[in-house]
């Protein structure tokens, strides 16, 4: 059986918000969602904006076909206008989100990871932080529920970070450390981008 496409969303660089990429956030879910919102300018946002509403006119009319002619609501879309002090600040946050395991058809789980690139296009495994400046690809997927309505979700599919934030602890910099000639070099770590390439090619 072939694997189902959506349609893809690739954005320009924003601020980054609220950004669970390098391990996955479980407050309100044991299995756990890598996730981040991505702050775009408003002329930016435009064409992002412009294609999403378009797949949630789709998911309305299939929505429509399913339910044989009953009035179909609109859920709310996975981007919102930026508000700061009680005024727009002419941005706006699109809301990104991907399940950390995967459950299969056959009942298998695979742990999902999200590929984090550089500017260059090199993948990366720093810690990467609230305010760091990047791109988001996604695909548009479309739901409905009676009470939630019809609408599309915005699945992370990758980063790419243009500007890294790092926190406390992030750098060996940020502990008065700096590099030592001949000294000791860890041996490249393969694990993290064998584990991108499973979960990428699983059909789910």
């Amino acid at each position: 059986m072939s694997k189902q496409t959506y349609n893809k969303l690739v954005t320009p660089v924003g601020v980054s918000q609220f950004a669970w990429l390098n391990k996955p956030d479980t407050k309100f879910d044991e299995n756990g969602h890598y996730k981040v919102n991505l702050i775009v300018s408003a002329n930016d946002a435009k064409p992002l904006i412009k294609s999403i509403n378009d797949e949630i006119a789709k998911a309305v009319e299939m929505a429509k076909e399913k339910s044989k002619g009953k009035n179909i609501k609109t859920a709310n879309t996975p981007f919102e206008e930026e508000y700061a002090d009680g005024k727009p600040t002419g941005n706006v946050i699109f809301k990104f989100k991907a399940k950390a395991k995967i459950i299969m058809k056959n009942g298998d789980v695979i742990d999902n990871k999200v590929p984090i690139f550089d500017s260059k296009g090199t993948p990366m495994t720093n810690q990467v932080w609230s305010g760091s400046e990047m791109k988001a690809s996604a695909d548009m997927i479309p739901y409905y529920t009676a009470m939630a309505g019809a609408g599309v979700s915005l699945r992370l599919k990758a980063v790419q970070v243009t500007k890294l934030v790092e926190g406390s602890g992030a750098s060996s910099s940020s502990h008065g450390f700096s590099e030592v000639k001949d000294g000791y070099v860890a041996p490249e770590d393969k694990t993290f981008e064998n584990e991108v390439e499973q979960s990428q090619n699983a059909d789910f």
